[in-house]
């Protein structure tokens, strides 16, 4: 009986550590959103330094589950631990996944993909393909970049929820992994 509450208390850690996860998933994709409207490269650095963050913060989430685990007196299988983790992934992406679409049907309205199409219209952007040798690449992004604009929000959100889904579950074995070397000192 006491296993039984102590992994229903570790599924609400688990709940609580993939909230936050997706909170914060969710904040890198406004700064991301936010740098390519508005033109502002400070955004999408933060976005990039937001990311090597959300990756350490994976880790230290792992490591929580790891010390909680054993506060709660459990033994679980590398397996167990696995689908453990991948869970609390799978419970960001639902987050991050309903922000995505409120902000896609009630508050985007086509201006992210247009920002994407004013950026690649740039002839700087056009020359810097150019220059590379990757004319047809460059063809083939602005080819991509209108199929996105023609997605519902719902579609849009799908694909993002889909990257996130395998992310995590990519993510979760080596954050399983640091669970497992990790030696909580009693």
């Amino acid at each position: 009986m006491k296993k039984e509450n102590g992994l229903s208390i570790l599924r609400q850690f688990i709940m609580e550590y993939g909230s936050i996860m997706g909170i914060s998933w969710t904040a890198i994709f406004a700064l991301y959103v936010i740098g390519l409207r508005s033109g502002n490269g400070i955004f999408l650095i933060i976005a990039l330094f937001g990311l090597i963050a959300l990756l350490v913060q994976d880790f230290y989430f792992g490591i929580r589950i790891k010390i909680r685990t054993i506060q709660l007196g459990l033994t679980l299988s590398p397996l167990f631990t696995y689908i453990n983790i991948f869970s609390m992934f799978m419970y960001a992406s639902l987050i991050c996944g309903a922000l995505e679409y409120f902000y896609f049907s009630l508050l985007d309205h086509g201006a992210l993909v247009g920002a994407l199409q004013n950026m690649m219209e740039n002839k700087a952007t056009q020359e810097m393909y150019n220059q590379m040798g990757m004319k047809e690449s460059y063809q083939q992004a602005r080819s991509l970049i209108t199929e996105i604009g023609s997605l519902s929000a719902l579609d849009k959100v799908i694909i993002l929820f889909n990257q996130n889904f395998f992310t995590g579950m990519i993510i979760a074995i080596p954050v399983t992994v640091a669970n497992w070397l990790y030696r909580h000192k009693s």
